[in-house]
């Protein structure tokens, strides 16, 4: 049986920065369901009051250069956790992948995801490369629980475009209404008994879609049911056409 591996690697100090940039940008949050840029004050105080918006990334990254890459360096310098992380991960990791192939019902098609480990103030992912972030100073159970929720984003969009054979990749991504939905279902898909066996906890989506309410219902509870009424491909038609019939409640957008 083909499954494919996840391979830790170090997020250098430059590109670690360079990522945080958009984060950094006050007005890159307006318009999203996550404050990021709040989420990077969270993760470097020192950084409150110093950036404002509509900067130019060259000024987001002096700052950055100042007052975030001491931390990273004495970080790096004081700690490898990547081999930590691998050993951690390997325990897991063809379990994880067979019971993700069996919950989407459907193969993977690539040999290898790589996560990169820095200091960011999210995890993100790139579909297309194959990608995703963690954190440093991460324990075993969070370490487990980011690369279920990760990795379930990628078999997932695999199955996408198997049902959506005209896909566009770009939908993948936030703000289109695709993603809102990859990520609201994380919830019926991998927070059961089956994956918590992992990480002895919740696997949450966002905190955001479990306040969301059409017709008196959490947008979390409606996508449980069709996941636990039907067939994957079914289940996640129906909720491709409620987030759709349903954006602007999806979006918190006002008419």
């Amino acid at each position: 049986m083909f499954l494919p591996k996840v391979k830790f690697k170090k997020l250098d100090i430059e590109e670690n920065l360079n990522c945080l940039v958009w984060y950094s940008k006050p007005e890159n949050s307006k318009n999203s369901p996550l404050n990021f840029y709040q989420y990077t004050i969270n993760l470097f105080p020192e950084l409150n009051g110093k950036l404002k918006d509509n900067m130019r990334d060259e000024e987001v990254y002096r700052i950055l250069d100042q007052y975030v890459k001491p931390i990273l360096k004495d970080l790096y310098d004081n700690g490898d956790e990547l081999e930590k992380y691998q050993k951690i991960w390997d325990k897991v990791n063809d379990n994880v992948m067979k019971d993700l192939e069996k919950k989407l019902n459907i193969k993977w098609n690539c040999d290898e995801v790589v996560c990169r480990v820095g200091l960011l103030p999210v995890c993100p992912r790139d579909i297309l490369q194959k990608t995703f972030d963690m954190n440093y100073g991460n324990k075993e159970d969070n370490i487990i629980a980011i690369g279920i929720h990760e990795l379930c984003h990628f078999i997932y969009f695999e199955k996408w475009k198997e049902i959506y054979s005209n896909y566009n990749e770009e939908e993948f991504d936030n703000p289109h209404i695709a993603w809102y939905l990859s990520e609201a279902m994380i919830d019926p898909l991998i927070n059961n008994e089956v994956f918590r066996k992992y990480t002895n906890g919740d696997l949450s989506a966002y905190s955001i879609f479990y306040e969301i309410f059409i017709d008196g219902k959490s947008v979390i509870d409606i996508l449980r049911n069709y996941v636990e009424k039907y067939p994957i491909e079914e289940a996640i038609r129906k909720g491709y056409e409620l987030f759709r019939n349903k954006e602007n409640i999806i979006k918190n957008i006002n008419d």
